[in-house]
């Protein structure tokens, strides 16, 4: 069954984001893996549910190009991955370090990008 996982936030300005969502949202700063980009995983409880993601690319203007991606973790690796094939839609794969975990980002429809997680088990 899939689930919503969270949203991932690109920032110009990583920090004054980090404390906006520590200070006005309630989250907190928890486990990252040691990815190769800048970045923080905000955390409510147990589950990180906002990714921030460093970047000077980010549209700094309100509302336009700062969410860069929904992530859905579950469902069925092989046939979501074969559906995205026979769709003919963009896609990569990454597999997180550190964690058990694979990922897929797929190019949806009006430039949105969807990601979709799956264990792996080990």
């Amino acid at each position: 069954m899939m689930r919503l996982d969270h949203v991932n936030v690109r920032c110009t300005d990583l920090e004054a984001t980090r404390r906006f969502f520590e200070e006005i949202v309630g989250l907190h700063v928890g486990d990252r893996p040691d990815f190769a980009f800048p970045g923080y995983w905000l955390y409510a409880g147990g589950q990180a549910v906002v990714h921030l993601v460093g970047s000077d690319l980010a549209d700094a203007a309100l509302g336009k190009g700062t969410v860069d991606h929904f992530a859905f973790r579950g469902g069925d690796y092989d046939g979501q991955k074969a559906a995205i094939e026979r769709a003919g839609l963009k896609y990569r794969e990454n597999d997180v370090p550190g964690l058990p975990l694979r990922q897929i980002f797929v190019a949806g429809p009006d430039g949105m990008t969807v990601e979709l997680q799956f264990e792996t088990g080990g």
